[in-house]
């Protein structure tokens, strides 16, 4: 067993009160303890159980990481825990049939290009996609094209959803109802299409 890294611990627990927004003295009422032991807390003594998990809930995290700086679920070094969703996401992916595995992974694949293709790259603007690459991409498997039209499907539906939400924010904004601004407001408005 190695020895616990207390001034580690400190360090998390201070993270988790900073990124929450408190002062030592706001998260000692949380905790149900003294300005002065969060200070200890944050400077390597180890809180009792019942306050690291108060720590783990203020903090969305788990009691190893403030212990040890990961979680035992998968070694990640993050602080917040992964979400529920994100476990459900993974019990569906892993009870997938055997038959409809590879489609998925490959839209998953394609999935991920293109969340790093918008992404900004360092300089802050868009990498274009390399004419090439576009064409790597169309000469996929009929299975593939399949998961890329409905993912066109999807994604248009959703921009859909966008406009009219947008389009309803904006109708029911204080502006909509100033006659120089809401006639020009309505103007700009997308035209609202039924799905």
């Amino acid at each position: 067993m190695h020895d616990l890294d207390k001034s580690g611990i400190g360090g998390r627990i201070r993270q988790i009160r900073a990124q929450a927004g408190l002062r030592q003295w706001e998260l000692a009422r949380l905790l149900g303890t003294t300005q002065s032991a969060v200070h200890k807390y944050e400077h390597g003594v180890v809180p009792e159980p019942r306050r690291l998990m108060e720590l783990a809930r203020i903090g969305n995290t788990t009691i190893e990481w403030i212990l040890t700086g990961s979680h035992w679920e998968n070694g990640l070094e993050d602080r917040e825990r992964p979400t529920p969703e994100l476990f459900r996401t993974a019990a569906l992916l892993r009870d997938l049939e055997p038959e409809v595995r590879p489609s998925v992974e490959e839209a998953l694949r394609i999935l991920g290009e293109a969340v790093a293709a918008l992404a900004p790259s360092r300089g802050g603007e868009r990498v274009p996609l390399d004419p090439s690459r576009i064409a790597d991409l169309l000469r996929h498997s009929e299975a593939t094209a399949r998961v890329l039209a409905t993912a066109w499907e999807i994604h248009n539906a959703v921009l859909r959803r966008v406009s009219r939400d947008a389009a309803d924010r904006l109708s029911a904004s204080p502006l909509a109802g100033d006659p120089g601004r809401g006639a020009k407001a309505s103007q700009d408005a997308p035209a609202r299409t039924r799905d």
